[in-house]
């Protein structure tokens, strides 16, 4: 059950890198319109980071409020067929849920400002050109 934990966990990090990449990709001509129109790269910086932040929130968001009932009912289903009717306790897993929301957030923080270093690095003319 641990490994399946785990391979859960790494799947949705890939997905959380696959997303936040994507969004970034397809977003790189309206960024740098808006940079031409007088955008910092602070600024940029910023709001890739609150974009991402709000991803992670979003995520965090289902997670409890989809995730933790559904996880409820098949612990009690999975143990009632285990363990002859017995129903185990549910335990929330702390540990793991914390290095989740950790990662979550550590990898949006990164992959943004990554992002948006490199977009800061290439001319905005041929940003726009490129998209186009």
């Amino acid at each position: 059950m641990q490994a399946l934990s785990w391979l859960l966990f790494l799947s949705g990090v890939v997905n959380l890198i696959n997303t936040t990449l994507s969004n970034q990709v397809s977003g790189k001509r309206e960024n740098s319109i808006l940079r031409s129109v007088g955008l910092t790269g602070k600024q940029l910086c910023r709001m890739n980071i609150i974009e991402g932040m709000c991803y992670a929130f979003f995520a965090t968001l289902a997670v409890l409020t989809v995730g933790l009932p559904l996880s409820i009912v098949i612990c009690a289903e999975v143990s009632k067929k285990s363990f002859a009717g017995t129903v185990v306790p549910y335990q929330f897993p702390f540990l793991e849920m914390g290095l989740f929301l950790f990662v979550l957030f550590g990898m949006e923080m990164i992959l943004s400002v990554c992002m948006a270093r490199s977009q800061k690095k290439h001319p905005l003319i041929e940003q726009i050109e490129a998209q186009g």
